[in-house]
């Protein structure tokens, strides 16, 4: 069984509880950069995708095991995905788009909508969501 709905709430960044997800977390983020830098430039608009479709499995996943407003996160996370995945074909604005809502909806879970989360992963998640979204906006404008 999964973290209760206590657990998720009231979990802390620097506590020594679910450090598994914080390790996967942490070498995500890192990742991202990693990965940009690492990968030949034409690669940058795949790279966002599967960091896009990466991301967007986590609130279904965490839905399905607390069986609570899995329609709704499957719902966001589809449509952001079919976003991103059609921004690869026809404009990389797509992919940003959904990146960036992504973090609109880390934001409204943040104040109590969807699946409850640990809310240091929601307030991380929007500034990893909307600092990428900035920074691959700045590569599409200046590219």
């Amino acid at each position: 069984m999964g973290p209760t709905v206590t657990e998720f709430s009231q979990d802390k960044l620097l506590s020594r509880s679910f450090l598994g997800l914080k390790a996967a977390v942490a070498l995500y983020v890192l990742a991202i950069p990693i990965a940009h830098v690492g990968l030949p430039q034409d690669w940058v608009w795949g790279v966002a995708l599967f960091f896009l479709l990466a991301m967007l499995g986590t609130y279904p996943l965490a839905a399905l095991k607390q069986r609570s407003f899995l329609t709704t996160e499957t719902v966001i996370s589809t449509g952001l995905a079919v976003a991103g995945i059609a921004g690869f074909w026809v404009s990389p604005v797509l992919i940003i788009g959904a990146i960036f809502g992504h973090g609109v909806w880390d934001l409204f879970k943040h104040n109590g909508f969807g699946t409850p989360f640990f809310r240091w992963y929601l307030t991380g998640c929007v500034i990893v969501d909307w600092i990428y979204a900035a920074a691959l906006s700045v590569f599409l404008i200046t590219s």
